[in-house]
């Protein structure tokens, strides 16, 4: 893989990660204050996680 899909890779997982926390802010502002969330809020919060875990391994492995 040449250096500027590499480059594009990054980013576009770089994005993946940030609107993942994005969903995760937004899961954490609809609870609050207490956020107390129900199972399948945790499952939401889980795959949520998930995703952003995915993106970020994937540009780490493009790094090393």
């Amino acid at each position: 893989m040449g250096l500027t899909a590499m480059t594009t890779k990054m980013v576009e997982k770089t994005f993946e990660a940030l609107f993942a926390l994005e969903d995760l802010r937004e899961v954490w502002r609809r609870t609050a204050p207490f956020h107390n969330l129900t199972k399948e809020q945790k499952e939401g919060v889980k795959a949520i996680l998930n995703r952003a875990r995915r993106a970020l391994d994937e540009i780490e492995g493009e790094i090393k």
